[in-house]
């Protein structure tokens, strides 16, 4: 005798304060990495020297196009070393 079954699926509803929650939660997790994580790599001695050479040289990191940079052929030369 076969018997065959259907299975159905079950539709689940996310009430609005189960989606306001997750989105509270993600926006806190973006907000400790930007204020809490970004700032501890910042602070490692290894970035802090590469932030500082790039300071030494008048180079704004947030705002360069790397292929336009005079400086450009010493940051690929220590990169390869």
């Amino acid at each position: 005798m076969l018997t065959s079954t259907t299975s159905t699926a079950t539709k689940t509803t996310t009430s609005p304060w189960n989606r306001r929650l997750a989105l509270a939660l993600a926006i806190g997790a973006c907000g400790l990495f930007w204020l809490g994580v970004l700032p501890w790599i910042a602070a490692q001695p290894r970035m802090k020297s590469h932030l500082q050479w790039l300071d030494d040289r008048g180079v704004d990191p947030s705002a360069m196009y790397y292929t336009e940079l005079e400086v450009m052929e010493e940051i690929l030369a220590r990169q390869q070393r």
